[in-house]
């Protein structure tokens, strides 16, 4: 495959598509923002801004036009979208689609299952086999925590109130990566295009348990005054069905279950440690005073 050199990211002014859309601009590729109609954002120059509507295939085949690469950063609400997305690089000819994964693993059956994975799993389904025969080519990005992400918005801990929920007993390790780092990753895929098409790639930034996280944020807050839930992960999962049955417009109560379920619980391939691709994309696994830090800078 020729170099990929043009990149059009959908969502760029998202929080992971902000961050992707800097480092790919820092690498050198030349970057288009793909904005909604109604859209306000604004992007650092040298970023081209292309208006769509994604939900008009002519739009988006126009504005793929000449693009060598699509990143999706879209989040939950415009995940099922993507289909149309698809249609219009395959249309386009994009060499490469990077859907909006960065998640949980693609191949872990029990996660694949969570119902709030379903629009995930639909697009990753009809982007296979959308580009079969095709000049198009895909990867799918994955990195399990978004680690800097979920501190900030108290996603299993909530640092200002000091608690903390501790699934299966808290010393399960599971991978935990930072928002740059997944940037990096996506930055390297493009970079690296032979290796990393049509298939998933894993990104690991360091291995982190609730346990040594505890441990990380009590030097810093002192260890008086934190509050400790045990959870079970299999009655996490119970009560983020529960919900959804009883109440399925409550999307954030049952979303949320399933999602701490496959981030931190047993019983999910979420720890990427030995199989991963950081090797391939020129990253390193952070080292202990860069996890401090992430820490640190949150208390």
């Amino acid at each position: 495959m020729t170099a990929i050199k043009t990149v059009a990211v959908a969502g760029a002014s998202g929080t992971m598509g902000s961050v992707a859309l800097k480092a790919l601009v820092d690498a050198g590729f030349t970057v288009t923002a793909l904005t909604r109609l109604d859209s306000s954002a604004t992007f650092p120059s040298g970023v081209k801004v292309s208006q769509v509507d994604y939900n008009n295939i002519e739009s988006l085949t126009a504005a793929l036009k000449d693009q060598d690469a699509v990143v999706s950063t879209v989040g939950y609400a415009g995940m099922q979208g993507q289909v149309l997305l698809v249609d219009a690089a395959v249309a386009a000819g994009v060499k490469r689609i990077i859907p909006s994964e960065y998640g949980r693993d693609p191949e872990d059956a029990h996660a694949r299952g969570l119902p709030v994975f379903a629009h995930k799993v639909q697009v990753e389904d009809y982007l296979r086999s959308k580009v079969q025969g095709t000049s198009t080519t895909f990867t799918l990005v994955c990195n399990n925590e978004f680690f800097d992400w979920d501190l900030d918005h108290s996603f299993g801990v909530d640092i200002k109130n000091k608690k903390i929920e501790i699934f299966d007993g808290g010393d399960h390790s599971f991978t935990a990566t930072p928002l740059p780092f997944v940037a990096q990753g996506i930055v390297g895929v493009l970079q690296h295009p032979d290796e990393t098409a049509n298939r998933i790639v894993r990104l690991h930034g360091t291995s982190m348990s609730q346990n040594k996280l505890l441990g990380l944020l009590q030097r810093y807050t002192s260890a008086e005054g934190w509050t400790v839930s045990h959870v079970n992960t299999a009655d996490r999962e119970g009560q983020g069905y529960g919900i959804l049955q009883k109440d399925p417009s409550n999307m954030y109560a049952w979303a949320v279950a399933f999602l701490q379920c496959a981030v931190f619980g047993k019983g999910f391939r979420n720890d990427f440690s030995i199989n991963n691709d950081n090797a391939l994309l020129g990253l390193q696994e952070l080292g202990d005073d860069e996890v401090e830090e992430i820490v640190r800078s949150r208390v």
